[in-house]
C-alpha cells in the first residue's frame, strides 16, 4: 500500500483518502465551532481540531510527544493531511466518485472504516471499571513478582583524566589521578573539579554526575569499582579503564527490591486495558468471519485463470 509521508511517520494513503473525504466534508462544521484554523487553501479552512484528530488517529501513541515537540513534523502532516483533501475535492469535480469503479472503491474504505470505528467502540465498552482492573492487575503482580523487581542501581559521579593513545603518559596521569583522589579526600570540591578537569565533557558539565544506572551499563572495570561503593561520599579509584583513569564518588545506592504494588499500578491497570481490548477485538473479528461464506469454485476459477509462475532459473 502507497503511504503520505510526514515527517516521524507515514499516513496509509487508503486511510487518509477516507479520512479526507470525511473532513472534507466536516470542515464547515469544525470551522464553525469556533475553532483556530490551522491550514487554508482552495478547499476552504481545516482546523486545528481536525488535524488533532487525524494525529490521534494515525500516529502510534507512543509517538505522539515527539511528533507535537516537532514543528516541522507538525507543519508537514497538516499539508499532507490537506493535500488529500485538495485532490478529493479535485476527483468530486471529475465526477470520479460517481462512477462504478469510484462507488465500488469508496463503498470499500467506508466500509473498512465504519468496521474500525464499531471495533473501537466495543473495545471500550468490554475494558471494566478501575476496582475490577486493580483486581485484575493485583492477580498479576503476584503471579509474576519477578517482573517487578528492581535490580541494585548506584548514581555515581567520576572525574576523567584521559591516557594518550601510545599509553606513554599513562604512569604520569596515574599519578595525577592519585593526587586528585587525595586532594578529594581532603576535602576539595569534587563538582568544581570534574567541570575543570574531566575528559568526560558531557559528565564534567554536570559536575561529573553519570546518574542513576544497575550493573552492566558501564565498562567492566568501572563497573566493579563503582557497585563496591555503599555510603553516599565513598570514593573509589584511580580505576583504570580504556578510557583513562577515573576517581569516582557514590552519590546514592539503592539496593535491589520488590517494586511496591502502587508504583507500578498505572502501568499494570493500561496492560490489563489493552489485553480487554484486543481479545474484545479478536473475539468480534473471529464473530464475523464466521458468518461468511466463500465460494470456492470462484476461488479456483481466479486462481486458474492466472498465468503459470516461471521457475527460478538453477544457479
Amino acid at each position: 500500500m502507497k503511504s503520505t509521508d510526514f515527517k516521524g511517520g507515514r499516513l496509509p494513503a487508503a486511510v487518509v483518502l477516507v479520512l479526507a473525504a470525511l473532513c472534507a466534508g466536516g470542515a464547515a462544521r469544525a470551522a464553525g465551532a469556533g475553532d483556530a484554523v490551522m491550514v487554508t487553501g482552495p478547499a476552504g479552512p481545516m482546523t486545528r481540531a481536525e488535524v488533532e484528530a487525524m494525529v490521534r488517529d494515525l500516529v502510534p501513541a507512543a509517538e505522539q510527544p515527539r511528533f507535537w515537540a516537532d514543528q516541522d513534523a507538525i507543519a508537514g502532516f497538516a499539508r499532507s493531511l490537506y493535500a488529500q483533501r485538495l485532490l478529493a475535492a479535485d476527483a468530486q469535480k471529475a465526477g470520479l466518485d460517481a462512477t462504478p469503479e469510484g462507488q465500488a472503491y469508496l463503498r470499500q474504505l467506508r466500509e473498512r472504516a465504519l468496521s474500525e470505528l464499531l471495533l473501537r467502540e466495543r473495545e471500550r465498552a468490554a475494558v471494566p471499571g478501575d476496582q475490577v482492573l486493580e483486581s485484575y492487575a493485583r492477580s498479576d503482580y503476584k503471579a509474576k513478582p519477578e517482573r517487578f523487581r528492581q535490580p541494585e542501581q548506584v548514581r555515581v559521579r567520576h572525574i576523567l583524566l584521559a591516557v594518550a593513545p601510545d599509553g606513554g603518559n599513562d604512569a604520569a596521569v596515574k599519578a595525577r589521578a592519585e593526587k586528585l583522589l587525595a586532594e578529594l579526600r581532603g576535602g576539595a570540591d569534587f563538582a568544581a573539579l570534574a567541570r575543570q578537569l574531566s575528559a568526560d565533557k558531557g559528565s564534567a558539565a554536570r559536575g561529573g554526575d553519570l546518574g542513576q544506572f544497575g550493573r552492566g551499563k558501564m565498562v567492566p572495570e568501572f563497573d566493579q569499582a563503582a557497585f563496591a561503593l555503599r555510603k553516599p561520599g565513598e570514593l573509589a579509584g584511580p580505576v583504570k579503564t580504556k578510557f583513562g583513569y577515573h576517581v569516582i564518588e557514590l552519590l546514592e545506592y539503592t539496593p535491589a527490591a520488590l517494586r511496591p504494588f502502587e508504583q507500578v499500578l498505572p502501568e499494570l491497570r493500561e496492560e490489563v486495558r489493552a489485553k480487554v481490548m484486543s481479545a474484545e477485538r479478536k473475539a468480534l473479528w473471529s464473530a464475523a468471519q464466521e458468518r461468511v461464506q466463500v465460494d470456492e469454485a470462484v476461488v479456483k476459477a481466479i486462481s486458474a485463470e492466472q498465468p503459470p509462475i516461471p521457475l527460478p532459473k538453477k544457479p
